[in-house]
């Protein structure tokens, strides 16, 4: 009962202040149900990014319960959002053969370790920094992605840009004007990549639903550090990490 008050809670906080982008889904999932020719894949892409928003909600849940010092409830709810993520991305994987959206997984699992860290247990964990996250993602990049052909077209490739950014935005620390630079960067490619992606895929009648999560998701944190730029000494970092779509 709690989670799931909880979870209303944080839904009606994410409605209020991003009311518009329900419409722009009605749109877009209106424009799928017409274009799509096979209606289950519509109904797996309204299921996948219905899940996606499910899972974004469990991370806005676990910093509420940080915020009031409930770690115990943060980290199981933590726990739940990233086997929903996981679980979206590996059935994406499969399905549709785009691995590009799970590649940055090891970049933003160490990022979410350095937050909790400096948030909950007041450390550090200093290896994990833009630079050498920047190396991990060329290595992954260049060793895993490219040598097995695992991004298809230019879209995807601005998609995977934009993804890999934001997880190194999120593995800085101390600098919250550099980390909201990477950020924004991250989240223009990932928002154009998703859209250039979703009207490629709309040509020939097969929509990735992550495509359509990667597009709508971060792009109201777009719009949220926009309104704050340039930021502030007191900015809220944790408002950037549970939008994580950009998990992601």
């Amino acid at each position: 009962m709690i989670v799931l008050q909880n979870f209303v809670k944080e839904v009606k906080k994410f409605s209020r202040a991003n009311w518009w982008v329900f419409i722009i889904y009605i749109i877009l999932m209106g424009v799928i149900f017409l274009v799509q020719k096979n209606e289950l894949a519509s109904i797996a892409v309204f299921f996948i990014t219905s899940l996606h928003f499910v899972a974004d909600i469990f991370i806005m849940m676990m910093f509420s319960a940080y915020s009031r010092s409930a770690n115990r409830q943060g980290t199981y709810y933590q726990i739940m959002s990233m086997l929903i993520f996981m679980s979206l991305k590996i059935y994406t994987g499969l399905s549709d053969h785009q691995w590009h959206y799970f590649a940055a997984d090891p970049i933003y699992i160490l990022a979410a370790l350095k937050n909790y860290r400096i948030d909950i247990e007041k450390s550090d964990l200093k290896f994990v920094n833009y630079k050498t996250m920047s190396v991990l993602s060329l290595i992954i990049i260049f060793g895993v992605l490219v040598p097995g052909n695992l991004v298809g077209t230019t879209s995807e490739w601005v998609q995977t840009t934009g993804i890999f950014l934001f997880a190194i935005a999120l593995s800085v620390a101390g600098n919250e004007q550099l980390r909201s630079e990477f950020a924004i960067i991250a989240l223009i490619a990932m928002v154009g990549g998703s859209a250039w992606e979703i009207t490629n895929s709309l040509f020939v009648h097969k929509i990735a639903g992550l495509a359509l999560s990667y597009f709508l998701l971060p792009l109201t944190v777009l719009v949220f550090y926009v309104k704050h730029w340039p930021p502030k000494k007191n900015f809220k970092k944790s408002v950037v990490i549970s939008q994580q779509a950009a998990k992601a």
